[in-house]
């Protein structure tokens, strides 16, 4: 019971789907959706508070070994002061107009910063009662025929995936950052996941189809961000950057056991191994949920200064129209529509993800389509993901220029696949 009560309450949490509004969904959605508009002023406040506090705690940090999990390097200590002073400006309405005109402010202190303040401690309360009760141990055992020779994983990162794929990308990277720190996984196999597989939610991928008029597709762009995903994954992991991060532990090391039976038999009993070693529900579950508020609390103002930087550019200046133009004519020689507008939206996403569905929200549906497989898939933006792998894996470490190269790389192997993508759909008459 200790094994199968969280395993099938983390499996209604994330994955039973349920219709809210004609969109697809997961209770865990629902729930952080529901907070997040049912009680906007008190969630403002809640994430307002929690995102100076750890500012606060991170200047205090070098003076006292108590608050050693603050302790950071000085350029992301200077991202962190810079972040509490936006959302000083944010929740103040007073500050720089460049930074309070606009939907600015109320997309960071609205959506983006209040949805992560929720996402990580709920989250992470139910996760923590997974990993730590065998749902880890037995997945985990199950995947690993696929993980290890395609992906060069351990079985158990294949949680990691469906927790971000289900739930969000900030929930999977704290699943993947609490194993990392048990000894699960090496620095390569964590720096991969993180990388690779900490995608936006399916729910999100129906916000950005229903944003575009196209949530009538949404099962065909699922599937290609399902296939874009783990055919870019699957290059990615044999050349660098990630091939050149060590295979080093942080901790002792925890390999997975030998299989030695038959798979399924074998997931079980390593999943009711760890069940019987670990601690009371109850206390797993406010133990999670405790972990989960230092890690908002540590990442919050992080994205709170960078997420605003990249939307001011991206609003008021030409920076991402002009590093779009070495795209332009690879969508000319593909025979895209709009190949300008669709290279901005290619570009932009490294700002933030929904930035490519505002861009195209008024092309043909094939450029639609062809937006929402390739923004969603990109998985490297740098208003939320970017910077929380960075503040989170400061061990491996990952570099700001990791994630660029990474992100160039996702997307030229991607530009390719969905266009295929499309031209087959095309052919079957869907557009």
């Amino acid at each position: 019971m200790k094994f199968l009560l969280p395993l099938f309450l983390g499996l209604v949490f994330f994955f039973l789907p349920l219709p809210v509004g004609g969109k697809p969904s997961v209770p865990f959605d629902i729930l952080v959706s529901f907070l997040r508009r049912r009680f906007p002023l008190q969630a403002g406040i809640y994430t307002f508070a929690i995102l100076e506090m750890g500012a606060l705690l991170s200047l205090l940090a070098p003076f006292t070994h108590r608050l050693h999990r603050f302790r950071t390097s000085p350029a992301v200590l200077l991202l962190r002061i810079v972040g509490a002073v936006v959302a000083v400006f944010f929740f103040t309405g007073r500050g720089p107009s460049l930074l309070l005109e606009g939907e600015t402010p109320g997309f960071m202190m609205g959506v983006l910063l209040p949805s992560v303040a929720i996402i990580i401690p709920i989250g992470a309360s139910i996760i923590n009662m997974l990993t730590s009760t065998g749902t880890l141990d037995f997945v985990g055992t199950l995947a690993r025929p696929l993980m290890r020779p395609l992906y060069r994983l351990p079985g158990r990162a294949a949680l990691d995936i469906l927790t971000s794929w289900v739930g969000s990308y900030s929930v999977g990277l704290y699943l993947t950052r609490n194993v990392f720190a048990k000894g699960g996984y090496s620095k390569r196999e964590a720096f991969t996941i993180a990388t690779c597989f900490s995608t936006v939610s399916i729910g999100f991928v129906g916000v950005v189809a229903s944003t575009l008029g196209i949530l009538n597709l949404f099962p065909l762009i699922f599937l290609g961000y399902f296939l874009g995903i783990f055919a870019t994954a699957a290059l990615l992991v044999r050349i660098p950057p990630i091939s050149k991060i060590p295979e080093e532990y942080i901790a002792i090391p925890r390999p997975e056991a030998e299989i030695k039976k038959d798979l399924f038999k074998e997931a079980v009993n390593q999943a009711l191994l760890t069940a019987r070693e670990s601690p009371p529900l109850v206390r797993l579950f406010f133990q999670g949920l405790w972990d989960g508020l230092l890690l908002a609390a540590l990442i919050l103002s992080t994205i709170a200064s960078v997420g605003t930087v990249a939307l001011v550019l991206a609003k008021h200046t030409s920076l991402f129209q002009s590093l779009a133009l070495p795209f332009v004519p690879i969508y000319k020689a593909l025979g895209m529509p709009q190949p300008l507008k669709v290279a901005t939206a290619t570009v932009i996403e490294v700002a933030e993800m929904y930035l490519p569905a505002i861009v195209v929200k008024d092309s043909p549906p094939a450029v639609k389509f062809f937006v929402a497989v390739l923004s969603t898939s990109q998985l490297i933006f740098f208003s939320s993901v970017g910077p929380m792998i960075i503040d989170m894996f400061r061990e491996i470490p990952v570099k700001f220029s990791h994630l660029l190269v990474l992100f160039l790389e996702r997307t030229l192997i991607l530009i390719p696949l969905v266009w295929f993508y499309l031209k087959i759909l095309e052919l079957t008459g869907v557009f």
